[in-house]
């Protein structure tokens, strides 16, 4: 540890500690422009300028690191002066074109001029032009989708570039030329188009990068920001809507260290518009003489009610079924499922309408082996060796692909196997494609190579001999040797895997849609949990098998209790089991289900057989949708119910982790739509039942006592990091 002085405060901190680390920690704020923690520290801009006792020239504080008893002023006179100086040169060429820039309200340049600059210029020559078009002002290039560069507000901290470099591992944006003529800039016809890109525009501390979304709609201080999760994937990155009265303009990361660092994809920052999208449902609609009216609330919900009721009458609670969703909140499924069992009286409840190939359900004490990670987020870029079998983690769970990009940069081994090439093979040690459906060749092919070879420990591996003879047997049998050419993989490939994966110090394996939907879900997720077995990895806190889920939140689904055979908590059901959605599509044929209601999903759309949903449900006598907009499903539906977005309602999401997190309201549903635990209650209650709750939160506060893994869980502080404090 390390004893200094800044500004006449002492501190102690660790050894390598910068100096802007340290004062960061005693609330003293030093400016800079070209520092950003995530990244490269390259010391360029200057303003970061300190001084430091027995040192004649100031130091940049953002790459100086600390030493035993030094004493730093952070505010002398020659420490002012010098961030003057730097902010006068910055001035020279940077246009004074506040009034027309979008950064205009949130720029450091310009609140750094306020602070420490001057109102006049000491130069009298023109300032520098970067020409894109001479008929143009303002030398706008657009650089990619979704960014316009104006090079003439760049200050040359070069955040974007590194950030493309570093982070996202891309190389679509560089810095040409050099000198004063050093120009941000793409190659000829190659657009900044990687799905990271929206981040330059955040991180750029001058208006030099501006998405085009945003640009011209409004000025940053008309605009209110709400703090919230992104519905976009599982990965559950934290955000700030920015809105004005019923509009979305612009989305921004609320930086969350233990789940996204700051950073956001672009599906995430700019994928808003189905809010605000002008086919939104705005009413309830019922089918009438085979057309799509709009209706009054209050006699959609009584057609409803004794359309359910008449058909629960003549043929039983078990002609009903419901599909819920990963799209809507813990809250809504919570409700939804305990409409259905209590009070239409049945189990068949179920979310899953993307596979015919379910996975069991497990109990509580092993959801995590085949609903969920075993590791946090957090925990992928420590891990020494990670496996990514069937997941194109890029477009699955672009965050998480930033953490294992992150972990090669820090000196970890990637290992992937797909069926198809992704973009995370430019960064593996080792990528290896398999032929489709042949996951469980491979990996007996793995198992086989390590028993054969011996590279295994019985001590660390927790394996008795029968059991090593009992997995033997199974990988090693003839038809096994034979599939494994099947997978068009070679035996001197799955060696150099092997070798990679018996000298790991721990190893996370994550598994996405590919493994999930697999004939042989559960075979192959049994194979990884052998492998990290006989490597020796089951009980490190580091390693572990984890399987990505799709939706923003198809972990609380799963949690609470959209399942035909477990209640919220994964708690076994009592009494008979209800039907999956694969088994609800056979009733409808067979007569036996009557009606289904369906909020939030799209089979249509989802499922792998589109036809022979569309011709089932359509011998439905009652199909309700509810959703906010008309989705495939919800053309053939007798009635639609308009829900609301994620922007118009609080609940809570469960990201992939685990990790619940607090959705908050940004403005009112818009027209006459509702939320959908909001529907739920009112049809309850026209069947005679009290589901009365005033807030979102009541509902979860009821679920935290009925589901053993939300069980004490604070409304407040939920999925928040230490450094965020609570979000009202």
């Amino acid at each position: 540890m390390v004893t200094l002085t800044i500004d006449g405060k002492q501190i102690i901190v660790e050894e390598g500690t910068t100096i802007l680390k340290a004062a960061e920690k005693l609330g003293i704020e030093i400016p800079t422009f070209c520092y950003h923690d995530q990244l490269e520290t390259v010391g360029a801009c200057r303003m970061c300028l300190v001084e430091v006792e027995k040192i004649p020239k100031l130091q940049v504080a953002c790459a100086t690191v600390v030493s035993e008893g030094m004493v730093v002023r952070t505010d002398s006179p020659q420490v002012v002066n010098a961030r003057k100086g730097v902010l006068e040169f910055l001035l020279i060429n940077h246009p004074l074109d506040c009034p027309v820039c979008d950064k205009g309200g949130e720029c450091e340049l310009q609140n750094l001029v306020f602070k420490y600059g001057s109102d006049k210029s000491r130069f009298v020559e023109g300032k520098r032009r970067y020409i894109v078009d001479p008929k143009s002002k303002y030398d706008d290039l657009a650089i990619g989708p979704h960014i316009i560069r104006n090079m003439n507000r760049c200050i040359q901290c070069r955040k974007c570039v590194r950030f493309i470099n570093e982070i996202a591992g891309e190389d679509d944006l560089g810095t040409f030329k050099r000198g004063s003529k050093t120009e941000i800039n793409i190659l000829p016809d190659i657009p900044i188009d990687n799905p990271y890109s929206g981040n330059v525009t955040e991180i750029c501390p001058v208006g030099a990068l501006t998405s085009k979304s945003f640009r011209y709609k409004i000025r940053v201080w008309q605009t209110e920001a709400i703090p919230t999760v992104c519905p976009q994937c599982a990965d559950g990155c934290n955000i700030r809507i920015w809105k004005k009265d019923e509009r979305i303009y612009r989305i921004t990361s609320r930086r969350n260290d233990e789940v996204d660092e700051g950073f956001l994809c672009d599906k995430g920052r700019f994928g808003f518009d189905f809010v605000n999208h002008p086919d939104r449902l705005k009413n309830p609609l019922i089918k009438k003489n085979g057309k799509l009216s709009e209706a009054p609330w209050d006699e959609t919900i009584k057609f409803v009610t004794s359309s359910f009721m008449k058909i629960k009458g003549e043929t039983g609670s078990d002609s009903l079924a419901g599909v819920g969703s990963g799209k809507v909140t813990n809250e809504d499924n919570y409700l939804f499922q305990k409409f259905f069992r209590s009070v239409i009286g049945t189990n068949n409840i179920d979310h899953r309408v993307d596979s015919k190939n379910l996975l069991p359900s497990p109990d509580t004490q092993i959801r995590n082996k085949y609903f969920g990670m075993k590791n946090t987020i957090n925990q992928i870029a420590n891990s020494k060796l990670i496996l990514v079998l069937g997941c194109d983690l890029e477009k699955e769970h672009p965050i998480i692909n930033l953490r294992v990009i992150k972990a090669r940069r820090k000196g970890s081994s990637i290992l992937v196997a797909n069926p198809v090439s992704t973009r995370l093979n430019r960064f593996a040690q080792n990528g290896l494609l398999y032929k489709q459906r042949t996951e469980t060749d491979f990996l007996n092919g793995v198992l086989r190579e390590i028993i054969e070879t011996k590279q295994y420990d019985n001590a660390k591996s927790g394996f008795s001999s029968s059991e090593i003879e009992d997995l033997r047997r199974k990988v090693s049998s003839s038809d096994s040797l034979k599939a494994l050419q099947t997978t068009g993989i070679g035996a001197e490939n799955i060696k150099s895997f092997v070798n990679a994966l018996v000298k790991a110090e721990s190893i996370i394996i994550l598994c996405g849609a590919e493994i999930i939907s697999n004939p042989k879900n559960v075979e192959i997720i049994n194979s990884l949990y052998d492998l990290i077995r006989l490597t020796g990895h089951q009980d490190k806190d580091n390693s572990g098998v984890n399987l990505l889920w799709k939706h923003s939140n198809s972990q609380g689904t799963l949690d609470c209790g959209i399942l035909p055979d477990r209640l919220p908590g994964y708690v076994r059901i009592s009494g008979k089991p209800g039907l999956n959605f694969n088994l609800m599509l056979e009733a409808v044929n067979q007569g036996k289900i009557k009606a289904m209601y369906i909020m939030g999903s799209d089979p249509l759309s989802e499922y792998p057989d589109r036809e022979y949903v569309k011709s089932t449900l359509g011998k439905l006598e009652i199909l309700l949708v509810q959703d906010i907009l008309i989705t495939e499903t919800a053309k053939i539906a007798n009635v639609i119910l308009p829900g609301a977005s994620f922007a118009e309602k609080e609940g809570t999401f469960t990201n992939v982790e685990g990790r619940v997190q607090k959705l908050n309201k940004a403005f009112d549903p818009l027209a006459d739509s509702k939320a959908d635990g909001q529907i739920i209650c009112l049809l309850a209650q026209a069947m005679g039942h009290e589901f009365e709750y005033r807030t979102p939160k009541d509902i979860f506060k009821e679920l935290t006592g009925v589901s053993p893994i939300y069980s004490g869980m604070d409304w407040e502080t939920l999925g928040l990091s230490k450094k965020q404090g609570k979000v009202k």
